[in-house]
């Protein structure tokens, strides 16, 4: 589902902020050593597609709720290109 919607270095970014590295991402879940590689290669395990898709649900959810608001410097560069 989300996962075919994603650029694979993409979805690899998002389990190395959750996780550090995809190694250890393997061991916490107990995944296949190259069942991500495999996934990502069109290899379909559900096993490590719902590890993979949980880890992405997260990192969508947590970026959802950074709803703060644009940052200054955006506004600020938003305004220069209205005016110019």
């Amino acid at each position: 589902m989300i996962l075919d919607l994603m650029h694979p270095e993409d979805i690899k970014a998002a389990i190395r902020k959750r996780y550090g590295t995809i190694s250890r991402f393997i061991e916490e879940r107990d995944l296949p050593a190259t069942g991500v590689s495999d996934l990502l290669r069109g290899r379909t395990s559900r096993r490590v597609r719902e590890a993979v898709e949980d880890v992405l649900k997260a990192q969508v959810s947590t970026n959802l709720d950074c709803s703060d608001g644009p940052s200054t410097a955006h506004e600020k560069s938003a305004r220069r290109k209205v005016a110019a």
